[in-house]
């Protein structure tokens, strides 16, 4: 990473803070954040303060706090949108996970992971551990005190954790099926394998896609695989007009009878479609 004495390109600050190129630009252009230094060439170049601000910027922006606000808001703004106190939801077996993951001892991530998981009903476990888990480890990369290696290590591991106990979960006859994915373009993929759970402990048959599934991808595997209902989970930042479009272009190829319905933090920020349900948050599955 890095180059030009310290200097990093848009690929570099794309690949560390999630947001996408045109993001970075229009921020740049509408907001007067970031300021890249211009080389003879042209190309931007950015200061490492820049992804360390931009890095607090896009955790605000996936928290729901509109950009307009977070862009233009210094360090220790930004800072003050995160904090999150462990409120009645944060369930005291987070501490120790927080530790664990700090101190990258993987087999006390996944012991902790399995005796939460035993001593709490499902919604629960994803409600008090899970979400809290990932609403630190958001904070705490986004302000620099946990490195990308051990936000990767925790994110594997809970992926693991969550789709080995799916897979245990048998369907059920008569309660229906599912088709799980996301977007072109959107990569976060724990919000999907949560939602996955659910319907399983439900019951429902479950085809998992994975992430940045182009369209007609989506609507051929509907068909094939005969689902009733096709999720798309959005996260904030692939909210809006094009993912609109998207899901409209969606809605025209899945077969006859197929529910489209979208969740995620994305869904409440997009505009409201004839024939397109919105989930307000897995707790309604």
């Amino acid at each position: 990473m890095g180059t030009d004495s310290g200097l990093l390109s848009i690929g570099d600050i794309c690949s560390e803070t999630g947001l996408s190129p045109d993001v970075v630009r229009v921020w740049e252009r509408r907001y007067g954040f970031p300021r890249p230094v211009r080389l003879p060439s042209g190309h931007r170049r950015y200061r490492p303060s820049d992804l360390n601000r931009l890095r607090l910027i896009a955790e605000a922006v996936a928290d729901g706090h509109r950009p307009a606000l977070a862009v233009k808001a210094d360090e220790a703004s930004l800072r003050k949108l995160l904090v999150r106190g462990q409120s009645p939801t944060w369930a005291p077996i987070v501490d120790p996970l927080i530790k664990a993951v700090l101190e990258m001892e993987s087999a006390q991530i996944r012991a902790l992971l399995q005796n939460a998981f035993t001593h709490y009903a499902l919604k629960d476990f994803l409600g008090h551990v899970v979400d809290p888990l990932l609403e630190w480890i958001g904070f705490a990369w986004a302000e620099g005190s946990l490195g990308i290696h051990q936000e990767h290590l925790v994110t594997e591991i809970l992926e693991d954790f969550l789709r080995e106990v799916r897979l245990a979960l048998p369907a059920k006859p008569g309660r229906g099926s599912v088709l799980l994915t996301t977007l072109p373009g959107e990569r976060h993929r724990l919000g999907l394998l949560m939602a996955a759970l659910l319907y399983a402990a439900k019951g429902v048959r479950v085809e998992l896609l994975g992430v940045d599934l182009p369209v007609a991808s989506i609507a051929n595997a509907a068909l094939t695989l005969r689902v009733d209902t096709v999720a798309v989970s959005l996260s904030i930042q692939s909210s809006g007009e094009p993912t609109r479009r998207l899901l409209l272009d969606l809605l025209e190829r899945l077969p006859p009878r197929c529910r489209l319905l979208i969740g995620g933090q994305g869904a409440a920020r997009t505009r409201k479609m004839e024939g397109v349900e919105r989930m307000a948050g897995i707790s309604e599955i």
